[in-house]
C-alpha cells in the first residue's frame, strides 16, 4: 500500500471518530433537556399541588377569621369600624382585645393575618324569596334623598322575551326577570299611630318591560299599593325612589314575584348626592388567611341583628306546635271545634283546649 492511501485511511478513522464524539455529545445534551425538562415539570407539579394545599389553608384560616369575628358580635354586639388590619385605640382596641388568637397552626404558618369590619355598608345585596325580607335602612349620618333597587335575570337568554308589565299566574309567568314587592314605611320624624303608618307606607309592585316604563317614582306616603313598571335591560333592572323621602330611617319589606331566588342590591343618596352608609342592617367582615406564603381573602355579610336571613316573619306569629284559638262568645264559653256546640272551657272535648 502507498503513503498516500495509507494516510487516506487514517484521516478517515479520525473523521468517524469525531462524528461518533459528536453524536454522543448531542445525544447526550438531549437527553439531559428532556431529564430536566421533567424535572421541572415534576417540580412544577409539586409546588401547585402544595400552593392548592396552602391555599386550601389560607381559605380555612379566614373563615375560622370570619366566625371569630361573628361570634365576637353576637356576643358584644355591633362592633365599631375597623379600618385597617391594626386593632385601633380607644373603643376599637377595647372591642377587638375579645379576638382570639389569630394563629391556627403555628407550625404550619397558618393564621389569619388581617381582619377589617364595616358596620355601616352603602350596598345592602340580599337573595329575595317569595318570603317577605325585613330590612332596616338607616342612615350613618344625614337624611335619606333617594333609595334604589337593582335586580339582576333569572335567566341568561330571551331575557326581557314575555315581560309585558302585566300581574299574572306564576305559571303563565315568562318574563326573565322576577316580579318585585315592597312596603316602605318612615319609622323616625313622626309619632307612631296605626293611621300615621299608614299615611307614611308606600307599597308597590314592581313589574319588568322592555319599554315603556319608567326608572325613577316618587315616595307614595298613601298606604295603598300601586304598579309600577320598570323599563330593564338584558343585564339589570333599576327602580329608583327619588323624592318624598327625607326620613333618615325606613324599614322595608321586600320580597320577589313567580320566582323564588333573586339578587337584589339595595343603594340611596343623601341631600349631598353621596352615597348612604347604613347601618343596622349589614356589617361586611373582609378577613385575610395566610399559610405560609399563600394569602386567600375572603369577604362575607352578616346581618347585624345576629339572625341568619334578617328576616322577619310575614305573619304576627309562627309556632312549631299547635295552637288553640279561643272566641269568647259569652263569659265563660267558647265554640269547640270538635263540633257546633257552645261548650263550657273545662268541658269542650278538644285536649288542647282544656284547662289545666
Amino acid at each position: 500500500m502507498s503513503a498516500l492511501g495509507s494516510h487516506k485511511h487514517g484521516v478517515e478513522n479520525k473523521e468517524a471518530g469525531m462524528v461518533s464524539i459528536l453524536v454522543t455529545m448531542i445525544l447526550m445534551i438531549v437527553i439531559s433537556l428532556i431529564v430536566i425538562g421533567f424535572a421541572q415539570i415534576a417540580q412544577r407539579n409539586s409546588r401547585e399541588a402544595l400552593d392548592q394545599q396552602l391555599s386550601t389553608s389560607a381559605f380555612y384560616a379566614a373563615e375560622s377569621g370570619i366566625n371569630d369575628v361573628r361570634n365576637l358580635i353576637a356576643t358584644y354586639g355591633t362592633p365599631p369600624a375597623k379600618t385597617d388590619c391594626t386593632n385601633g385605640s380607644g373603643a376599637e382596641a377595647t372591642y377587638y382585645a375579645n379576638l382570639p388568637s389569630s394563629t391556627i397552626n403555628s407550625a404550619a404558618g397558618v393564621s389569619y393575618s388581617c381582619v377589617m369590619v364595616n358596620p355601616a355598608a352603602t350596598t345592602l345585596p340580599y337573595t329575595l324569596s317569595n318570603t317577605g325580607t325585613i330590612v332596616p335602612l338607616t342612615s350613618a349620618s344625614g337624611s335619606i334623598k333617594t333609595l334604589t333597587f337593582t335586580w339582576q335575570p333569572t335567566s341568561t337568554s330571551n331575557v326581557l322575551t314575555g315581560c309585558s308589565g302585566n300581574l299574572t299566574t306564576s305559571t303563565a309567568w315568562t318574563c326573565g326577570y322576577a316580579g318585585i314587592r315592597f312596603d316602605l314605611v318612615r319609622t323616625d320624624g313622626v309619632t307612631f299611630t296605626t293611621s300615621n303608618a299608614t299615611a307614611m307606607t308606600m307599597s308597590s309592585f314592581l313589574l319588568p318591560v322592555a319599554s315603556g316604563g319608567t326608572n325613577t317614582v316618587g315616595f307614595a306616603s298613601n298606604g295603598s299599593a300601586d304598579l309600577t313598571k320598570v323599563t330593564c335591560t338584558t343585564t339589570n333592572c333599576t327602580l329608583t325612589i327619588s323624592s318624598g323621602l327625607g326620613g333618615g330611617q325606613y324599614y322595608l319589606r321586600i320580597l320577589s314575584q313567580y320566582y323564588q331566588s333573586v339578587n337584589l342590591q339595595i343603594t340611596g343618596t343623601d341631600n349631598s348626592g353621596n352615597a348612604v352608609s347604613f347601618t343596622g342592617a349589614q356589617i361586611l367582615i373582609d378577613v385575610t388567611g395566610k399559610a405560609q406564603d399563600v394569602l386567600r381573602r375572603v369577604q362575607v355579610r352578616v346581618p347585624s341583628t345576629g339572625t341568619s336571613t334578617n328576616e322577619t316573619s310575614d305573619y304576627a306569629m309562627e309556632s312549631t306546635d299547635s295552637i288553640c284559638k279561643r272566641f269568647d262568645i259569652m263569659t265563660n264559653h267558647y265554640q269547640s271545634d270538635a263540633g257546633n256546640a257552645v261548650t263550657t272551657m273545662d268541658n269542650s272535648g278538644n285536649p288542647l283546649c282544656e284547662s289545666p
